[in-house]
C-alpha cells in the first residue's frame, strides 16, 4: 500500500548518539519561514543532497538546501560508514549490466569515489573519523572462494591495488580462523557518517548554500519558468528542482516513483570498547570487514576500541530494533575469544533499495532532477550522484555524467513486495545458517 514521506521520516527513530558525539557539532540551521528564491532548491540534507548542493555553490549557482528535519536524518546519518572502491557489484558484472560506454564511465567513476570522498574530508577538514586502511572480503564458503579468487585476479588485471589473501594472511588480516580466503582492497576505508554529512553541510553553507532544516517539502507547482516548492511556513522558487530524499521519497513524488524502490530498514549496533588483548587481535589492521554471505556482514573497529556491526532484523516493522543476539552469536561465531560482548548503542534507519541495487537518476519534468535508490552504498556512490545532479542542474551534457538518465520504471509486484521480500530474505537467512552450520566452527572444513 502506498506509505508517505512523513511516516518513514515519523518511523527512523533518533540518530545515533554515539555517532553525533563522535561528530563535529552540528550547526542550528533555521527554518524556512518567508518566501524566496534560487537558481536551484535541494531537497534532502543527507550524502546526495550535499553534495549536489555544494558543487553548485562552488561554481557560483544560488543553491538554497531544504531538510525535513536535520541534517543526516535519513540513511546518510545511520550508516556503517564503509567508503568503498566499488558500486554495489564488481566491474565485471557492471559491464555485463550496462552498454560499453556507460559502463566504463561507472567503473572509472566507482575506482576513484574513495578519493573523491576523502579528499572532500581533508579539504574542508571535515570531523569524521575517517581512516583510510583498506575494505576486507572474506569468503563465507568454498564457492565463494572462488568468486574472491577470480574478483581479485579481475581487479588486478585493471591495475587496481588489490591483495588476495591466503588462510594465513586472511587470519592476520582479519583476527578470525573463520575465513581461509579474502581480498584487500586497499583504496576503501571508514568514516563516521553523520560526521560527514554535518561537515558537508557545513562546507556547502560557507560556499553560500541557503540552509533551512525542519523544513519538509509539501508541494510543487510550476511558477513561470521555474518551479515553485512549498514548505509549511516558506517556498522556493527557483528554475531547477533537485530531489535527494531516498527511501523518505514515499508518495511525495508521486506513485510511480514510489514503486520504483523499496524502502527497508535496517539496524547497527556499537559495543563497548574492547580490551586492548582482543583489539590486538581483531582487525588489527583497522580494515571494515565483509563476508559474502547474503545477509548483514558488516564488522568494523572505531579509533576509540568499540566493535560497530550491521545486524539482521524486521525488513519492514516500522519502530522495530534489531537483532541484537543474533549479531552477539555470529561475531562469538567468528571471534570466539569475545567470549562477552556488551552492546552500548543500537539504532535504526531505513534504507532505499531497488530491484537491481543500482541507483536511479531521473528527469521528471524539464527542471525537476531526483536521484535514489543507493541499496547501502551511499557515502561514495551518493557523493558522486550528488555531483551528476549539480552537473544536470548546471546544463551539463549527460556524456559528463557517472550515472545514465533513465525512464521511471514502476516495480510491477511493488503492492505485494513485502511479502515477496520476507519470503526471499528468509531463504536467504536459511542459507547462511546452513553455511555457518557446516563452514563456521572447523576452519578446515573450508577446503573438503
Amino acid at each position: 500500500m502506498p506509505q508517505s514521506a512523513e511516516l518513514f521520516l515519523e518511523t527512523a527513530g533518533p540518530l545515533s548518539v554515539y555517532l553525533s558525539q563522535r561528530a563535529e557539532p552540528a550547526i542550528a540551521w533555521p527554518q524556512l519561514d518567508s518566501d524566496t528564491d534560487a537558481d536551484v532548491v535541494v531537497i534532502g540534507g543527507g550524502f546526495t543532497g550535499l553534495s549536489c548542493a555544494l558543487s553548485l555553490a562552488e561554481s557560483g549557482v544560488r543553491t538554497v538546501l531544504l531538510e525535513a528535519r536535520e541534517i543526516g536524518w535519513g540513511a546518510s546519518g545511520r550508516a556503517w560508514g564503509q567508503v568503498a572502491a566499488a558500486a554495489k557489484f564488481m566491474p565485471a558484472q557492471i559491464e555485463k549490466d550496462f552498454p560499453p560506454e556507460i559502463a566504463a564511465r561507472i567503473n572509472r567513476a566507482a575506482e576513484t569515489a574513495p578519493d573523491v570522498v576523502f579528499n572532500l574530508v581533508k579539504k574542508h577538514d571535515i570531523r569524521c573519523d575517517a581512516v583510510r586502511s583498506g575494505n576486507l572480503i572474506a569468503a563465507h564458503n568454498p564457492a565463494k572462494e572462488q568468486w574472491v579468487r577470480t574478483t581479485a585476479q579481475d581487479l588486478q588485471r585493471r591495475g587496481y591495488p588489490v591483495r588476495l589473501l591466503d588462510a594465513a594472511e586472511t587470519q592476520q588480516f582479519t583476527g578470525s580462523q573463520r575465513y581461509r580466503s579474502a581480498l584487500l582492497d586497499e583504496r576503501g576505508g571508514a568514516l563516521n557518517p553523520l560526521g560527514y554529512a554535518r561537515g558537508l553541510a557545513r562546507a556547502a553553507g560557507q560556499a553560500g548554500v541557503e540552509t533551512y532544516t525542519q523544513s519538509p517539502f509539501t508541494s510543487l507547482q510550476k511558477s513561470g519558468s521555474g518551479w515553485r516548492v512549498a514548505t509549511p511556513h516558506g517556498s522556493v522558487t527557483a528554475g531547477q528542482v533537485v530531489f535527494a530524499t531516498g527511501a523518505f521519497t514515499g508518495d511525495l513524488l508521486g506513485q510511480q516513483t514510489q514503486r520504483e524502490i523499496i524502502p527497508v530498514r535496517a539496524y547497527q549496533a556499537v559495543s563497548q570498547p574492547l580490551a586492548p588483548e582482543l583489539l590486538s587481535q581483531i582487525l588489527p589492521g583497522g580494515q571494515p570487514l565483509n563476508d559474502t554471505r547474503r545477509m548483514f556482514s558488516g564488522v568494523r573497529i572505531w579509533p576509540d576500541g568499540r566493535l560497530h556491526v550491521g545486524l539482521d532484523g524486521p525488513l519492514f516493522r516500522h519502530h522495530a530494533d534489531g537483532w541484537l543476539s543474533g549479531a552477539t552469536q555470529r561475531l562469538q561465531m567468528m571471534f570466539p575469544q569475545l567470549t562477552t560482548l556488551n552492546w552500548a548503542y543500537h539504532w535504526a534507519g531505513w534504507v532505499d533499495m531497488t530491484v537491481d541495487h543500482y541507483p536511479r537518476l531521473h528527469r521528471l519534468a524539464p527542471g525537476v532532477l531526483a536521484a535514489y535508490g543507493f541499496s547501502g552504498r551511499g557515502v561514495a556512490i551518493g557523493t558522486l550522484m550528488g555531483r551528476d545532479l549539480a552537473a544536470l542542474a548546471r546544463g551539463e551534457e549527460e556524456d559528463r555524467l557517472v550515472h545514465p538518465l533513465t525512464d521511471v520504471r514502476p516495480l510491477w509486484f511493488h503492492a505485494v513486495h513485502r511479502p515477496l521480500v520476507s519470503s526471499l530474505t528468509a531463504r536467504y537467512r536459511l542459507e547462511d545458517r546452513l553455511n555457518d552450520a557446516r563452514y563456521g566452527r572447523e576452519p578446515s572444513s573450508l577446503h573438503p
